[in-house]
């Protein structure tokens, strides 16, 4: 299996523009719009439960009722500014080096996918009247798929870089109550596997 290498950063500093990360650029409109509706509903800038649940957020399977559809919607939902901030940077942070090695349509079906896999892991584990919504999973599975072409020497990235975000991702759901760590390790572990599955494939890259 051949697998050409992500280009290092630092001798070729990448150039930010939709047409490079089309699929970075497009969740991060898509999460700030649904951001501005939750607000103009909600009448604050700190979204209500039952605001974020008439707009999809995830909730347990005792409480589902068959509406599945709400383990991608809630992955574009956020409760706050710190909440969309976060998520905002995390999805830069990982998603332009992944993207432009990975290509649009590879990175689409990573990021849904991992999106859905961290909402069913979620979805599996979460007990109680809880509320999930956020691109946490979603990112998680990025940063996953990174560390996995990080093993595997095709991407040349510093070991501080992980160290450092992967550690963030494991301390922050236990310093900042109710956050889902079930939907982070779910999303990490997730898009990791399928970043597997694309190099065994070997799908092709976009040029």
């Amino acid at each position: 299996m051949s697998v050409p290498p992500i280009p290092a950063q630092e001798d070729d500093a990448p150039v930010y523009g939709f047409s490079r990360y089309p699929v970075v650029f497009i969740v991060l409109a898509l999460n700030a719009l649904a951001y501005a509706l939750l607000v103009i509903t909600d009448g604050d800038f700190t979204i209500s439960a039952d605001t974020m649940l008439s707009f999809g957020a995830l909730v347990p399977r005792e409480a589902i009722e068959g509406e599945y559809w709400r383990l991608l919607s809630y992955g574009f939902l956020h409760f706050s500014p710190m909440h969309i901030a976060a998520n905002s940077i995390c999805l830069i942070a990982w998603g332009v080096p992944l993207e432009g090695w990975l290509g649009a349509r590879r990175m689409a079906l990573l990021y849904l996918a991992s999106i859905v896999i961290a909402g069913i892991g979620s979805f599996l584990m979460q007990t109680g009247p809880t509320v999930t919504a956020g691109a946490s999973g979603g990112v998680s599975g990025l940063l996953g798929a990174l560390f996995v072409l990080y093993l595997m020497r095709i991407v040349r990235l510093p070991a501080s870089f992980f160290l450092i975000n992967i550690g963030l991702n494991i301390a922050v759901p236990f310093m900042v109550p109710g956050i889902d760590w079930q939907a982070h390790l779910s999303g990490f572990v997730g898009g990791a596997l399928i970043m597997l599955v694309l190099l065994r494939l070997n799908v092709p890259r976009e040029p």
